[in-house]
């Protein structure tokens, strides 16, 4: 579960320390005091993607961290395991950093993790529903995910994911030697041509490099020959040369040293210098001698590099790698050769492949067949606590045809009826967004037990509902968030009645600056939280009773907020 969440310069948070506890937290507050802002920062640490103008104004930095609490059987551990990121004790740490550059980083246990990984963490310890997450229900892959979840036969959709893969790779091949056969005759020519006019000229790894450098010789061949040639001269060939000089002076001081022991170090100086200018000059003599001015080798040497440079171009690639086109453009000329028996072998196992397939695609048919029908009687049986007893739930699971897919070959819908004479429709046909709230509120609930997230987090899911199915709504989060962690945002006091923590959220300006404040409610504060809600801004003493007994009736009246801290700056 969620135990603490630190914001930093996010939207109108300044900085926000929460301490949370399991159980149902509501969070309550007027209409723009930021209550989502709050939700939008845990989503930030779980990876979602960062909306322009999430930074709070004026900062150059801003940043969230949750901690997590996880049972020690937590997927999640050997996640991190896989993934090399250490576990530390005080639990799981997911952190995001936001810059004024637009920039976001992500960390996991302090280590710096790519955005993907994190979001692939969050989606394995909490769940964030909003009121637009409930249209997502009227998908099909939604409701395909739903119930494969349901039925829990995750190796069962591995193996038929694994399947379809081999059998893609192998469609691909299979495709990739029909366009190499479509014309065998032409293509046997092309290949052959481009094959024998690589291997003329066949470039040797480093060749370029070493032609280039001849080239540039043989090109300035007059020039090198002049200035090294002066060179020579002022090194060892001319009057007063260098070597002589230095030979002179070493022979003085080498003299004097019988007379100043002390001169011994500078005359070995003097002396190494003359050897090394020595051997300067007798290497610059051996590069002259291997000095070139032919015109006629250079115009070989820079036919070559144009070939080489010629091919490069045509083909796309390195001249260093022409050798290996070569080798790849032989290999497919030897598929060409029995492109007949490869495509017939290629077709026998693409027939293999989809009838292993097709067994394990059944097998996960018939898995989601037995699981709708569970799934379908616990829903309904959800709904009726929902207030919607009429509502008749059903899922249909229709086969497809065609080519293999990695989830299967079935197409899922969720059907509804909300009256006993109207017959069965598509959800998106017939569902309000009342009705989405409550059904995704009821598969959630059977859901419950099969998610790897303790954290839950619903987001205005009560849109659209009101009176005596909105306290069905509470009671029901209330259920949800027996053994397990639940947060919800909610504008009805019906809901709000059955938090175990009631938090407030409010807007402050402070020095002409929008600030969120977030205050836990106890005792008569929360009656009067609940009064708010009920009657507006002119609370009454009639909406105050009408608080205490909605409390009274879910059971939070003697609740204390104990477990649960706010922390402000």
């Amino acid at each position: 579960m969620l135990l603490h969440l630190a914001v930093e310069n996010i939207a109108l948070i300044e900085r926000l320390d929460l301490f949370l506890d399991r159980g149902l937290t509501i969070l309550t507050g007027e209409t723009g005091a930021g209550k989502s802002i709050i939700i939008d920062a845990l989503s930030l640490a779980l990876g979602s993607r960062a909306e322009q103008g999430l930074l709070r104004s004026g900062a150059d930095k801003g940043m969230v961290t949750a901690q997590f609490s996880l049972p020690q059987d937590h997927p999640i551990r050997a996640w991190l395991t896989q993934k090399e990121i250490r576990w530390m004790e005080d639990g799981l740490f997911l952190r995001r950093v936001l810059t004024d550059k637009g920039r976001s980083r992500a960390f996991i246990n302090e280590t710096p993790v790519p955005l993907a990984l994190l979001t692939e963490v969050g989606d394995l310890v909490a769940e964030i529903h909003g009121q637009h997450d409930n249209q997502s229900l009227l998908h099909g892959s939604q409701q395909r995910q739903l119930l494969d979840t349901y039925a829990g036969h995750q190796p069962l959709l591995v193996e038929v994911g694994r399947l379809y893969g081999l059998w893609r790779e192998t469609w691909e091949e299979k495709q990739r030697l029909e366009a190499l056969a479509g014309d065998t005759g032409t293509q046997r020519d092309f290949l052959t041509f481009q094959i024998r006019e690589l291997l003329e000229v066949a470039p040797k790894p480093g060749e370029m490099a070493t032609l280039e450098g001849a080239g540039q010789r043989l090109q300035h061949g007059a020039q090198l020959v002049q200035g090294v040639t002066q060179a020579l001269d002022a090194l060892l060939e001319a009057p007063g040369c260098a070597t002589a000089m230095t030979h002179s002076a070493a022979s003085c001081l080498e003299a004097l040293i019988r007379m100043d022991p002390e001169l011994s170090p500078l005359a070995s100086a003097v002396r190494s210098l003359h050897y090394e200018l020595e051997d300067c000059g007798v290497r610059l003599r051996h590069y002259l001698g291997g000095l070139e001015t032919d015109p006629e080798l250079l115009e070989t040497l820079q036919s070559r590099l144009d070939r080489i440079y010629r091919l490069s171009r045509k083909h796309h690639v390195e001249c260093d790698r022409l050798l290996d086109l070569a080798a790849r453009f032989q290999e497919d000329l030897d598929v060409l050769e029995h492109v007949g028996e490869r495509r017939e072998r290629m077709q026998k196992e693409l027939d293999e492949l989809c009838q292993r397939y097709a067994v394990q695609a059944r097998a996960l048919k018939q898995s989601r067949e037995k699981a709708a029908l569970g799934l379908m009687a616990e829903v309904e049986s959800q709904l009726v606590d929902l207030h919607m007893a009429k509502t008749r739930f059903s899922i249909e699971v229709h086969p497809m045809t065609g080519d293999p897919r990695g989830d299967g070959m079935d197409e899922i819908h969720f059907m509804v009826s909300a009256n006993p004479q109207e017959p069965l429709r598509p959800l998106k046909q017939v569902a309000s967004g009342g009705e989405l709230s409550r059904i995704m509120l009821a598969i959630k609930t059977v859901l419950t037990d099969n998610l790897p997230a303790n954290t839950l987090v619903f987001d205005e899911v009560d849109v659209g509902i009101g009176g005596r199915v909105a306290a069905s709504l509470g009671e029901k989060l209330a259920k949800v968030a027996m053994g397990r962690q639940v947060l919800t945002i909610t504008h009805l006091p019906q809901v709000a009645a059955y938090g175990n923590a009631h938090l407030c959220i409010r807007k402050d300006i402070h020095l002409d600056k929008a600030r969120v404040r977030v205050e836990p409610l106890s005792g008569e504060q929360r009656v009067e939280e609940l009064a708010r809600m009920l009657a507006g801004s002119r609370i009454t003493d009639a909406a105050r009773e009408h608080a205490q007994d909605l409390l009274n009736t879910a059971g939070q009246a003697d609740k204390s907020q104990g477990s649960l801290m706010v922390g402000l700056e």
